[in-house]
């Protein structure tokens, strides 16, 4: 709720989408559903969600691969496995229809903050 101190802003919907998305990524992990290595890739992309995914240059820097590239192992590491449950299946195809929407492969990072969509991360862990 906003409060005069701290404004209901765009900016502060965003946040609260970050916080929320890294926290069901920690509990992916704690639940053993990522493959090992992974949880980087989606820190990074939860991270950059919001400015509608990194530049280029951080992914070359942070990863080595183009944007391309990042978004299929985002994708990978957030694939659907046989040993996931139905909740953890449900929560992985939510965040990356989240991170997709954020990252649109169609377009170049943007310098201006946008929020993921409304309703992203409400399921949270």
């Amino acid at each position: 709720m906003p409060t005069p101190d701290r404004p209901h802003t765009e900016s502060s919907g965003a946040t609260a989408w970050v916080r929320t998305a890294l926290r069901q990524c920690a509990a992916l992990e704690a639940t053993r559903s990522l493959l090992p290595g992974t949880k980087p890739i989606l820190v990074f992309a939860i991270r950059w969600a919001p400015f509608g995914g990194a530049t280029a240059e951080e992914l070359f820097v942070n990863f080595g691969v183009t944007r391309q590239q990042f978004l299929r192992m985002t994708g990978a590491a957030l694939t659907t496995r046989r040993s996931d449950d139905p909740r953890t299946s449900q929560l992985k195809q939510h965040l990356m229809m989240s991170l997709s929407r954020a990252w649109r492969a169609d377009r170049e990072a943007e310098s201006t903050p946008t929020a993921p969509a409304q309703g992203a991360g409400e399921h949270a862990s």
